[in-house]
């Protein structure tokens, strides 16, 4: 073939011979068939647009190689940006869920010492030992009452604690439960 590409027929003729070669090119440099058969697809593409500036099919062959070539390159430019764009968000992702983890956590406390501040103060002071984790008896040694009392103001603290966090009880029982 000594000519240049004037015509769809000139360039039909340029396109069944070096497809399978150009097409092969890029299975090698891809090592993915479906991908060098869109990338041979859109670089034979851009030759036809460029099809009046093709003087000779040498300079046509060249052209050709050089924008397959081109085209991969650009599509693994791409391909990267695109991979790090992924990583960023799944990155971006889990710090906005741990930010809202924390910030649940901490309106569950909020929530949670609010409502003991309204306890009776005997009743107020066994919670907050038992939240320091103390057991009944480390509670009943250290306000100097007896285990039973410890028991009794207990008792009598979770019915008021139940009343006060009615509302907000899903979201303690969750936050509770995801620790």
């Amino acid at each position: 073939m000594g000519m240049a590409i004037y015509s769809d027929r000139d360039f039909e003729k340029f396109f069944r011979e070096f497809y399978p070669a150009v097409y092969a090119f890029l299975v090698r440099y891809t090592g993915d068939a479906e991908l060098a058969a869109n990338l041979t697809q859109d670089t034979f593409l851009r030759v036809y647009e460029q099809r009046e500036q093709v003087e000779s099919i040498e300079y046509g062959k060249a052209f050709l190689y050089t924008t397959a070539r081109y085209l991969y390159w650009n599509h693994r430019k791409h391909e990267k940006a695109h991979q790090n764009y992924l990583k960023q968000l799944s990155e971006s992702e889990e710090d906005d869920y741990n930010f809202l983890e924390e910030v649940t956590r901490e309106e569950t406390i909020r929530i949670l010492y609010a409502a003991i501040d309204k306890l009776p103060p005997r009743a107020q002071e066994v919670i907050l030992l038992n939240l320091e984790g103390k057991d009944n008896n480390e509670v009943a040694e250290s306000l100097h009452i007896s285990l039973n009392t410890v028991k009794s103001l207990k008792k009598s603290a979770y019915v008021i604690l139940r009343k006060l966090l009615a509302k907000d009880y899903y979201l303690i029982l969750l936050m509770l439960l995801g620790e």
